[in-house]
């Protein structure tokens, strides 16, 4: 059972730092963007109808890809002045409760992106602009990011059952 928790942690890796890279990707994307939005609005008195746009759909992309990375880096905010002062088992004990419950908000909130997003793709749904772009490609990341999350949450629960010998190492 160990090695399996191990293979799923490398895999789940892989994939969580490659969503993160392209978060990255797409952050600096932006930045670029904007800087040309930028130039060509001020300088050459011609702004873009695409630069808002798009720029939007990827820090949305950002923000849901880099959520699984955060978690696997233990990353997301955390309040713990009374956490660090329970004894260790309480404390595992809390860890696996509180991944319990965020499996379950996940959970909710990967079915209805689902959800919304299938039914954006069925009603041929496009953004209110002239770019028209199906409102299922930007709301997809969002389902993407909330099942990473999903995995990363039960990689970090099997992690507090498999603490012991992942600490051995």
């Amino acid at each position: 059972m160990r090695s399996i928790y191990h293979i799923y942690d490398r895999i789940l890796g892989y994939i969580t730092n490659f969503a993160a890279a392209i978060a990255g990707l797409a952050i600096l994307l932006t930045a670029f963007m904007i800087c040309y939005e930028i130039i060509a609005r001020s300088i050459f008195h011609s702004p873009t109808v695409w630069v808002m746009e798009i720029s939007t759909y990827l820090l949305v992309l950002a923000g849901f890809f880099g959520m699984a990375y955060t978690m696997r880096k233990n990353g997301h905010i955390t309040v713990d002045f009374l956490y660090s002062r329970f004894p260790r088992p309480l404390q595992r004990g809390l860890d696996i409760v509180t991944s319990i419950l965020s499996l379950f908000a996940v959970y909710v909130c990967m079915t209805e992106s689902t959800n919304y997003m299938l039914m954006s793709q069925a009603m041929g749904v496009v953004s209110p602009s002239l770019l028209r772009v199906p409102m299922w490609i930007p709301q997809t990341f969002m389902v993407i990011g909330f099942v990473l999350l999903f995995l990363e949450i039960i990689n970090h629960l099997l992690g507090d059952f498999f603490k012991e010998e992942k600490e051995g190492k």
